[in-house]
């Protein structure tokens, strides 16, 4: 007779797989726990394969299922190590109890329960179940105490009873929202949320939902017929929001309705000018010269139009010409003796820019790279210090702040810095406001800088127009310099490069395919090959140099030239006998691998200001430590030679913000300089004009380009991708000079 499989009841620690080879069920994680929730195992851990026959709902982290099976070891392959878990096929499964996840969100993070966090908040959910809303609604300190302190249950209590609303929560729980939708939703609506949304389901779109995820849900869970006015509309915001995520500021109307054609798949034509009938009732756009804008889109581009068409009007010198002309004078000779260069001295467009700079409270000072403008920032920090103006430079990056900072003396920040710890309150009366690589600066960033700004402040845009545009959506300074009553100037003599590279870039900048040789000696080189040989050959020709070499790679993930295949080669081509850096793994009970080995370049992607590494920042690890189950999460796991010279900890807070760094992204690359640089060039939609103008300049040496030269040349001579961008900038300002006669012909 067979024994009965035994019945354990396990809280999922992770999910390893939902709907698995696409035939439903998920493959999770679990620990056996008890009664009282508590683990009864601190070893065993299972492997839960459940069949989408047996699966009756989601499974998601700190749900407890009553599994009915019979456990087996099986072996698998981890980092390296071999490990025995204990898989179980189940019989039978059944949900005890859901996560919890948007009440243990809202206890972790909510303003108004501070001090519970993520690990009491689940706590309280894995001892009371579905019983704690009742308990929070009568405020019984009793029960809280069983899993709190006394002052803590107090607390908590009385903040419920002012926050808490325990209808909307789990209301939120029976609809399946996601926890993170869930708590933009009910940050926004409170108490209302449930019939908010009940009302009119694509609400949710302006909270970053997706159509398909909203769409389902109104028509699933609501019963809204497809043809339904709240559905039509809720697809023209849709569209004019994901136009927005691809770069957009606005939508012709033929866009518009190729957009709704796929959105409201099934409708015919009439039903699409419904919609946008019915997006006109709702008030959902403004419409003009046939372009369909979003409120807060159109909002963004006419603050900024706002902003800047007061400072063409009202300008006034820093300092008199004759005085800045002495200022240059003894900024020139102090250079002199501080570069130890007895020949150094301000070109003519130089000197255009400062006086551009002083003349008018708005200016844009552009040129390609190596062309001196940041030469142009340290005169005119210097020049707005005479005048007795404070100055607030900034950058997109963090990478590109700090490389202000150390090219002028003068401490920069991030745009999102400066937003947060600008001081509103205590302001100076006069300042001056750089933005630099303003190029890169998308709609948003600087419709909130300049919503920001006294309106006695000046403002200087730097940049390059030619290099990549903003990652995010709209255009700043490629729209302004085709207005002609910007005052603007544009340096064109080029110091960082010359020859060969400066005549390829200048090409290239123009949208000319610049004549180029296979000579490797030469200082710009195409070497082209097929895909499937473009990989070996980066790595044949970084190795050549490597100290001097940078690989910037148009992609990520592509198979041929991206940048993580290609580190994932250098490394173990070049360094695959370097000391690996090994953490613990809580779940294995083992050390496992973090990809990382002393000798590797890394990149740091995220700011860190308390260490003072940002996005972008290079270094090479120098050394590792082991870690043992023991040790405190915090410490050190060795250290990096960072590209500043100074040696840093990595932490395991860092480590999660450390890449390989053999190969980069351009993107990752704009603003800095190296002396020898490899592209691998490939089709691609990101390939264009400006990627490949930006990854040439960032070369002061050599410029070896590898791959597909007629994906290259097709990419030259093609549009640039940001002249294909609707944006609304431009007219907006013409209309606005056009209302005060101020349009220049």
């Amino acid at each position: 007779m067979n024994e009965p499989s035994p019945v354990l009841t396990l809280r999922v620690s992770a999910i390893r797989s939902q709907n698995p080879h696409g035939r439903g069920g998920a493959i999770f994680t679990g620990i056996e726990i008890d009664a009282q929730g508590w683990r009864t195992d601190a070893i065993t851990h299972y492997v839960v394969k459940a069949s989408g026959t047996l699966l009756q709902a989601t499974v998601e982290r700190g749900q407890l299922w009553r599994v009915t099976g019979k456990p087996a070891d099986n072996t698998v392959l981890v980092n390296g190590y071999r490990l025995t878990e204990a898989t179980i096929i189940p019989d039978a499964l059944e949900l005890l109890r859901p996560s919890g996840e948007h009440i243990i969100t809202l206890l972790s993070e909510g303003d108004a329960f501070v001090g519970i966090g993520y690990v009491k908040a689940q706590r309280l959910w894995e001892h009371f179940g579905q019983d704690l809303y009742e308990i929070l609604d009568r405020r019984d300190v009793k029960r809280l105490i069983e899993v709190l302190s006394l002052p803590m249950a107090e607390k908590l209590a009385e903040a419920w009873s002012r926050w808490g609303d325990t209808f909307t929560l789990q209301w939120l729980q029976a609809k399946g929202f996601e926890v993170s939708l869930g708590r933009k939703v009910l940050d926004y609506f409170g108490r209302n949320t449930s019939s908010k949304i009940e009302e009119d389901p694509y609400r949710l779109i302006s909270f970053a939902a997706n159509w398909k995820t909203v769409d389902d849900l109104a028509q699933g869970t609501f019963a809204i017929p497809p043809d339904d006015p709240r559905r039509l509309a809720g697809a023209i915001d849709e569209a004019l929001y994901a136009a927005f995520d691809v770069g957009d500021m606005c939508l012709y109307r033929n866009d518009l309705k190729r957009r709704l054609r796929e959105l409201l798949t099934g409708l015919n034509e009439e039903a699409i000018e419904e919609a946008i009938r019915a997006g006109e009732r709702r008030g959902s756009f403004i419409m003009r010269n046939d372009r369909f804008h979003a409120l807060g889109l159109y909002l963004m581009e006419s603050t900024v139009v706002e902003t800047i068409v007061p400072r063409l009007k009202n300008s006034e010198p820093l300092i008199c010409r004759t005085e800045l002309t002495a200022f240059i004078a003894a900024y020139e000779a102090e250079a002199r003796t501080t570069l130890s260069d007895a020949t150094f001295h301000l070109n003519d467009k130089q000197r255009e820019a400062l006086l551009v700079c002083n003349t008018n409270s708005i200016a844009v000072i552009t040129g390609g790279a190596g062309t001196g403008k940041t030469t142009v920032l340290r005169a005119l920090f210097r020049l707005c210090e005479a005048a007795g103006h404070a100055i607030y430079p900034m950058a997109l990056s963090g990478r590109a702040a700090k490389r202000i900072g150390e090219a002028t003396g003068h401490k920069a920040q991030t745009i999102a810095g400066f937003l947060k710890h600008f001081p509103l309150e205590d302001a100076p009366d006069r300042a001056v406001v750089v933005i630099d690589e303003a190029s890169m600066v998308d709609l948003p960033s600087v419709y909130r800088v300049m919503r920001q700004l006294p309106s006695g402040y000046r403002i200087v845009l730097v940049g390059d127009p030619h290099q990549l545009p903003p990652v995010g959506p709209g255009l700043l300074l490629h729209e302004l310099v085709h207005e002609q009553t910007i005052p603007l100037v544009e340096l064109t003599e080029v110091r960082r490069y010359g020859g060969s590279i400066a005549k390829a870039a200048a090409a290239i900048r123009a949208g000319r395919w610049p004549d180029l040789t296979g000579n490797p000696g030469t200082d710009i080189v195409f070497l082209p090959c097929a895909p499937a040989q473009i990989n070996a050959t980066v790595l044949d020709v970084y190795n050549e140099d490597r100290s001097a070499s940078q690989i910037l790679c148009a992609i990520r993930n592509s198979v041929a030239g991206g940048a993580k295949p290609i580190n994932t080669l250098c490394q173990h081509s070049l360094n695959a006998q370097g000391e690996e850096l090994m953490l613990w793994n809580a779940e294995y009970d083992q050390r496992q691998t973090t990809g990382f080995r002393v000798g590797d370049p890394v990149i740091c992607i995220k700011n860190d200001w308390e260490i003072d590494l940002q996005n972008g920042s290079l270094g090479v690890i120098l050394s590792v430590a082991s870690q043992t189950p023991k040790d405190d999460p915090k410490r050190c796991l060795g250290q990096i030679q960072c590209d500043d010279g100074q040696v840093r900890n990595l932490t395991i807070d860092l480590l999660p913000y450390l890449e390989l760094a053999y190969a980069i992204t351009i993107h990752k690359s704009q603003g800095s300089a190296f002396r020898r640089v490899i592209v691998p060039i490939t089709r691609s939609k990101l390939l264009d004009r400006t990627l490949l103008y930006t990854a040439v300049t960032r070369a002061e040496r050599q410029v070896i380009l590898v791959g597909d030269m007629g994906a290259a040349r097709g990419a030259v001579l093609a549009p640039r991708r940001s002249d294909e961008r609707h944006v609304a900038l431009r007219s907006l300002l013409r209309e606005r000079l056009a209302a005060l006669s101020l349009v220049k012909d």
